[in-house]
């Protein structure tokens, strides 16, 4: 690769058009001190909010008014700043808004306490004698739901305040493991000594040189093994603030208190892992075919991500990108694909990386702007992946905010992956369909194995984890890094063993995987790949109203919490056959790959 552009070198056709959130900086400065001169106009309902529907109505439409403009502002200067990480102006907006941000979460702490002082039906009188309060109806139902785990005004308040110092315990994590931690030295495929680094890993574990991925995984564990005891006084003590925050709030354990928000119960988290449990089996098939094509006598755990087939060469223009992906999409319908076009030409993609942009690519954006995407595209076929990807994260955006008003126009994180998944399955099925090359082909079936082992197994393995260790310390249980070690290594002896050999320093992995700090959120990545799978199984085999009734799931937004949003899409999340269907798929794709590879 050569040396990256400058901000100002990318051809301006190539970028976001940010000036449709706001003309200018000195509009986003002009905003910022419109809202600093309004927000402090929440102490005028405090004391009469529930004196009236009236006044009710006019502070949820103030505090609306106010949360748009802050979504506005934060959207703006943090994809500024991700532009160029290396232009302070843009990092000195985004400290101004997180400043701002907290200043108004105090000065509107009071609402939801005064609110459940009153029983609902006071709220449910007041929706006949002044109807436009119904445009809260959700919301305020919402509140009232909370209402057995929210404590009185000055107990939220007094929790608030300690909020900074608990978070502290991800930031330590954070800065030991992304700052602090040097993981040493290795050889790289030419002999060279190189600097191991957590950036860099992905790309050593997955080298065609075996002694180099070796070298790559023992160096890594080993640098977490020297901090073992430190590390997991971060992790039990992030489990202390989940099992502390559960308790504070009336909630029976940490599982339950963070899967309320989506109206899950713990039963659907472990029908999760139960089912894959029972479907161990069709990994462990697919380790055998990876053990086969990579000719190897015996597999071991560092062997596991390298790419079993070479892959193509072949370069994409975005151009030929933004045709495959319209094509491919086709599938949908006119107006999905006029929605797509729209992404293409009105400037909703900054396309090509440069120098201190941000790494990766997301889907962003608030109900009051653009749905934008952010890439980092190279041409491969993985960047028109990554590109089918995020682009169904912003259509799912655009249909939840242009079908819905403010209060629903938005979709639930255990959802959110569904859209961007059926995208990426779907543009696989496409190009196996539109190609007659026998390596693209072994490299997308590929590609969409690793999909299915990286998401539903190994993420599914994470929840079981999670759950074991957060059940351990409900039940009174010491947790030490030795305890934790041994435990993780056994789970991995149950996802693996027989046909791959366990590395002793696998055990400790638990040590360098940051959403372990947000607890109870890993499982819905598996279920959202199962989801997806089920919808495109659906679509595919030509169900009737499959399409239609996706299409619709996408601009529900979030009018329903996600058991029966996804009803619509005839999943029910509480019975594990929309799991076994995607394990069904993984077990067909890898019959497909060998049928191929054996040709």
């Amino acid at each position: 690769m050569g040396k990256l552009k400058l901000r100002d070198e990318i051809a301006v056709s190539s970028t976001w058009d940010l000036t449709k959130i706001y003309p200018s900086d000195d509009a986003w400065y002009q905003e910022l001190e419109t809202l600093k001169q309004e927000y402090p106009a929440y102490d005028q309902y405090k004391e009469t909010m529930m004196e009236s529907a009236e006044q009710l109505y006019a502070l949820l439409k103030f505090d609306e008014k106010i949360s748009r403009k802050l979504e506005k502002l934060y959207v703006y200067a943090s994809m500024k700043s991700d532009q160029d990480k290396g232009n302070t102006t843009y990092l000195e907006m985004s400290s101004n808004i997180e400043i701002l941000y907290q200043e108004i979460i105090k000065k509107s702490v009071y609402i939801t306490p005064t609110l459940l002082k009153y029983p609902y039906s006071k709220i449910e009188a007041w929706y006949q004698e002044k109807p436009e309060l119904k445009e809260f109806e959700l919301s305020l139902q919402e509140i009232y739901r909370y209402q057995p785990h929210t404590l009185s005004e000055e107990k939220e308040k007094l929790l608030a305040s300690y909020s900074g110092a608990l978070n502290t315990i991800d930031n330590v994590f954070d800065v030991l493991t992304n700052s602090d931690m040097n993981l040493g030295m290795i050889k790289n495929e030419e002999g060279e000594e190189v600097e191991l680094t957590e950036g860099n890993y992905s790309v050593y574990i997955r080298s065609k040189n075996r002694e180099v991925r070796k070298q790559a995984f023992h160096r890594l564990f080993s640098s977490y093994e020297q901090f073992k005891n430190t590390i997991a006084s971060t992790f039990v003590g992030n489990i202390e603030k989940a099992k502390a925050y559960a308790e504070t709030h009336h909630y029976n354990t940490s599982l339950q208190a963070y899967l309320f928000r989506d109206e899950l119960t713990e039963d659907i988290y472990q029908t999760l892992i139960d089912t894959v449990n029972n479907k161990i089996d069709v990994i462990k098939k697919y380790f055998q075919l990876k053990k086969e094509v990579l000719s190897l006598d015996e597999m071991h755990l560092y062997d596991i991500y390298v790419d079993i087939v070479k892959g193509s060469d072949k370069n994409y223009t975005f151009e030929e990108a933004q045709k495959i992906v319209e094509n491919a999409f086709v599938i949908f319908g006119e107006e999905y694909q006029k929605t797509l076009h729209r992404a293409f030409t009105e400037r909703w993609i900054d396309i090509y990386p440069n120098k201190g942009k941000r790494s990766g690519a997301y889907s962003g954006g608030c109900y009051d702007t653009l749905p934008y995407v952010l890439l980092n595209y190279n041409g491969s076929l993985n960047d028109i992946s990554t590109l089918a990807h995020e682009l169904g994260h912003s259509v799912h955006s655009y249909y939840a905010r242009t079908n819905n008003p403010y209060q629903t126009g938005d979709y639930c994180i255990f959802v959110a992956e569904i859209a961007s998944t059926v995208n990426e399955l779907l543009l696989s099925h496409y190009l196996l369909e539109h190609t007659n090359d026998k390596e693209e082909k072994l490299q997308i079936l590929a590609e969409l194995m690793e999909l299915f082992k990286g998401t539903i197994y190994r993420q599914t393995m994470f929840a079981e984890f999670e759950k074991m260790m957060h059940d351990k310390k409900q039940q009174g249980l010491a947790l030490t890094s030795d305890t934790i070690s041994h435990e993780y290594y056994e789970l991995n002896k149950k996802y693996f063993a027989n046909e791959v050999i366990l590395d002793d320093k696998i055990k400790y992995e638990w040590a360098r995987i940051p959403h372990f700090y947000t607890p109870f959120y890993v499982f819905k990545y598996a279920t959202g790949l199962s989801c997806a799978c089920k919808i495109v199984t659906d679509i595919l085999s030509n169900k009737p109203n499959a399409k239609e009734n996706y299409i619709a799931f996408l601009k529900h937004g979030s009018k329903d919490h996600p058991i029966e949003h996804l009803k619509m899409v005839g999943i029910d999340i509480t019975k594990p056959d929309y799991i076994e269907s995607a394990i069904d798929m993984f077990d067909q794709t890898i019959e497909k790959f060998k049928k191929i590879y054996h040709s």
